[in-house]
């Protein structure tokens, strides 16, 4: 299935737990195009992966409209191990007779033990929506 990463009316959410700086925060954001190529990729392994994303259970790949967008941002400093912690709270849509609506929710975690550092993925969790 292709994906679309798309932009919403409404601006996403960012919020800020324990410590981070603005400085950090100016270098994370200079790291957008990055972070966002990491969050897409994330999302299109999901979908595209039989045992996560199928017809035969939640979530149902076919009902899926391909589009989905970043709801929530949440900046964490972490401690053990040290570093940054960002969360991303995406939703996917589908198709509805009344338009496009939200279907899943995927949280994905991606944590950099410095602001220059390389990003890993710590996790990818699901919702229904």
């Amino acid at each position: 299935m292709n994906l679309n990463l798309i932009e919403k009316e409404i601006k996403s959410k960012i919020r800020f737990y324990d410590g981070i700086h603005l400085t950090e925060f100016e270098g994370l954001s200079k790291r957008w195009n990055e972070i966002s190529t990491i969050i897409y990729q994330e999302i299109f392994n999901y979908i595209n992966d039989d045992q996560l994303c199928s017809e035969d259970s939640f979530p149902i790949r076919s009902k899926l409209s391909g589009n989905c967008y970043i709801d929530s941002i949440s900046y964490i400093k972490s401690l053990n191990p040290q570093g940054v912690q960002i969360m991303f709270e995406t939703r996917l849509t589908e198709y509805l007779p009344a338009g496009e609506e939200d279907y899943l929710g995927l949280e994905i975690t991606i944590f950099a033990n410095t602001i220059d550092g390389e990003f890993v993925v710590w996790g990818v969790d699901s919702s229904s929506i």
